[in-house]
Parts: C-alpha cells; sequence; structure tokens
C-alpha cells in the first residue's frame, strides 16, 4: 500500500506548529512528515497515521499545531504521518465511510491510526473498517458513560454501542469501558455489559489506582477517548461540563498504557469543541495525550509468556471445580501478568487457548482461594466461543 492511496480521501491539514517550548529541531514538527508530499511512499507496520476529520468546530489542526511544538520523541520503529483531514465539506455519511475505508486500508499495512475526530461515533467505524479482515478484536472505550439506548433506528453519539454490545465474540471478543460514573450509565445499561461478559471500570476504582485499567489498554487492539470523562477544570473544551472525572495526568497515563500494549494500532480522541477553549487549555492536554501514546508504542516490546524462556513463569492453582485450573504466567523482566483460559471450540482460535493480561492481584486472590472477578468474566466468555 502506498500513501496516495490514503491521501485521496483526504486534503494537507497545512498545520505550522507552534515552538514555544525549543528550538524547531528538538521538536515533533520536525520529525512529521506530510502524507501528501510523499504520494509514491510505502505505509510500513511501524509507521503512524495522524488523521483529523472536520467539522464546523473542528479542532484537529489546533491540536496538531500544540503536538508539532512538544519535544521530539526517539521512534526509530517507523515513521509519523501528518495525513491530512477528512474535509468537512462531505455529509456526515461519507465522513463515516471515509473513515471505515481508511481504516481497512491501514489494517492491511498494519500501521497505527491516531484519529482526532469530532465525536466518538466514529469508532464504530474504524471497527468495521478492521471488521472486515480480522476476528478476536479487543475494543476499550474511555468515556464517562457507556454510549447505548434502546434505539436502533438511528445512529449517533450516545448510542454507537448498540452496534457493538451484541458483536459476537469471534469479531469483538472483549468490549471495556474505563471511567464511567455511575450517574450517567443507568442500572439497566451497566447490567447489559455485565450480561455480554464485558467489563466497565467506573471512575473511582481508578482514582488512585489508575493501574486497575493497565491490562485492558494493554490487551485491546482500539482505544478510544472521549474527553467528556475528564473533569471540566482539567479539560475546559468539553462537549459536556462536569466537576468530576479523570486528571489531565490520569487521560495521559491511559493513553500511554494503550500505546505500551503490544495489540494496540488505534488511537481515537473525540468529544472536543473550540468553544469554550480560550486558552487552548484542552486542546494543549489533547495533544499531550497523543504524545503519551506515541511515546507508549516507542517503548513496546514483544512479550509472548507461553515461549519457554528463562523469565517467564508459570503458576497453576487449584479451584474447587474438578479438572478446572487457573493457569497464570510472568514475565520476570517486564513484571506483567496473564492468565490463560481453554476454548471449547479450537478451531475458532489458534492454539485454542486465550491469553488475557491480568494484575498480579489477580493471581494473588487466585492463591488465596478467591476466583478472581476477571477470570470469572473470561472464564464465562471463553466457554460461548
Amino acid at each position: 500500500m502506498v500513501a496516495s492511496e490514503l491521501s485521496a480521501f483526504l486534503v494537507p491539514s497545512d498545520v505550522v506548529g507552534s515552538y514555544p517550548f525549543a528550538d524547531k529541531k528538538y521538536c515533533m514538527g520536525n520529525q512529521i512528515v506530510c502524507l501528501h508530499d510523499h504520494p509514491d511512499t510505502p505505509i510500513r507496520p511501524t509507521d503512524m497515521i495522524i488523521i483529523g476529520v472536520e467539522s464546523t468546530n473542528s479542532v484537529s489542526n489546533i491540536i496538531r499545531q500544540k503536538l508539532w511544538g512538544l519535544s521530539s520523541i526517539s521512534y526509530s520503529k517507523g515513521r509519523i504521518f501528518d495525513a491530512g483531514n477528512i474535509p468537512a465539506s462531505l455529509t456526515l455519511a461519507q465522513q463515516y465511510q471515509a473513515v471505515e475505508t481508511l481504516s481497512a486500508h491501514l489494517v492491511e499495512s498494519k500501521a497505527h491510526l491516531i484519529l482526532i475526530g469530532s465525536s466518538q461515533e466514529f469508532t464504530s467505524k474504524v471497527y468495521a473498517g478492521w471488521r472486515q479482515s480480522h476476528n478476536f478484536l479487543r475494543l476499550a472505550i474511555i468515556d464517562s458513560k457507556i454510549d447505548l439506548d434502546g434505539n436502533h433506528d438511528d445512529f449517533h453519539e450516545d448510542n454507537f454501542v448498540n452496534g457493538l454490545i451484541d458483536e459476537p465474540y469471534e469479531k469483538l471478543l472483549d468490549l471495556s469501558f474505563i471511567g464511567i460514573q455511575g450517574y450517567f450509565s443507568p442500572q439497566h445499561i451497566q447490567q447489559k455489559v455485565l450480561r455480554r461478559k464485558h467489563e466497565f471500570i467506573r471512575l473511582g476504582n481508578l482514582r488512585g489506582n489508575i493501574r486497575e485499567a493497565e491490562p485492558t489498554l494493554s490487551d485491546a487492539h482500539l482505544a478510544s477517548i472521549d474527553f467528556a470523562a475528564l473533569r471540566t477544570s482539567d479539560a475546559p473544551g468539553n462537549k459536556i461540563v462536569n466537576p468530576n472525572g479523570l486528571y489531565a495526568e490520569e487521560i495521559c497515563m491511559l493513553a500511554r498504557y494503550a500505546g505500551i500494549g503490544q495489540n494496540n494500532k488505534f488511537m481515537g480522541l473525540f468529544g472536543l469543541s473550540s468553544n469554550a477553549d480560550a486558552p487552548e487549555q484542552t486542546t494543549m492536554l489533547a495533544a499531550q495525550v497523543i504524545w503519551h501514546y506515541i511515546e507508549g508504542v516507542s517503548h513496546r516490546k514483544i512479550e509472548n509468556p507461553i515461549k519457554n524462556l528463562p523469565y517467564n513463569k508459570k503458576y497453576v492453582v487449584s479451584t474447587n471445580v474438578p479438572n478446572i485450573e487457573m493457569v497464570f504466567y510472568r514475565n520476570e523482566h517486564s513484571g506483567n501478568w496473564w492468565f490463560e483460559l481453554p476454548v471449547l471450540n479450537r478451531r475458532k482460535l489458534l492454539r485454542g487457548k486465550i491469553l488475557v493480561r491480568c494484575n498480579p492481584s489477580d493471581y494473588a486472590s487466585a492463591s488465596n482461594g478467591d476466583i478472581p472477578q476477571r477470570w470469572m468474566r473470561w472464564y464465562q466468555k471463553a466457554q460461548k466461543i
């Protein structure tokens, strides 16, 4: 695949970076390559492609200006391309189709996509592009609420999860919601997520324990951030006013978890408005979120805990259920933990196993005779594949 296959859907961003912190040669803007200037260059698996979706209140170019001025990142694995924007002159339906088509193209090349969109329903179009050629996908959504309702005859930013929640596990293996707040997500919606054996992590569970979300984001192929997950004092450019939410430092940490995770190939930023953001605080934060994601990818290491290596340790924990054991793995170099679950239909999954990142506390609970909630959720899901 060459650059011109992408640029046909896009217009150049023509961004002139803002460089307030250092000489330009030490800034990210110096390492960004304009995709339109290199139409014949092949897109490689390690490349990163930044695409914006223009709208009446588009902030994608403002975010680029801020990002270009941040310090450069040592990324020897590939190149970082600014591919431009999906133009606002297109209808919303045409923008949806463009995102799906671009995603499908980038899946073929295995490149990373960073999408700066207007609203979060574009996440489902990215997933639709992946769905054409991939199975057993894992999607993590960072938001203050679960965008699910009972109206299946419409599609918008507040109900795009309608089209995801009932996807077969063979296509969407895991759907996780991170940072939700109970007063924005009624109990019946939370229960529907749990009945599907998917996951939500409430804001209160993250406060003071942000690493609780690290295994989920590290496993996710796709990660989507709605800035509504942040409190308004940290991100005044949110589309909603909310005194509670994630802190700026926390959203940057979550973005880095997604970047450093070996599965991830997509990061989306949504829910930003140019209104109410006179000091451009939110666009600077968005730029820093992208910076942390890229910095995470630059430090990514591929781990195979099942491989017979001296630093890979296997732990088997017995249960009170006959013929069922909990199998854990630990990489002593990174300190990362996984558990392994068998799948009844071995033809659908390589080796007939599911490998899931987990926290050390999951193994500690199992060792104390308790069944970890994360393990039970995945065990029940594995029985239905």
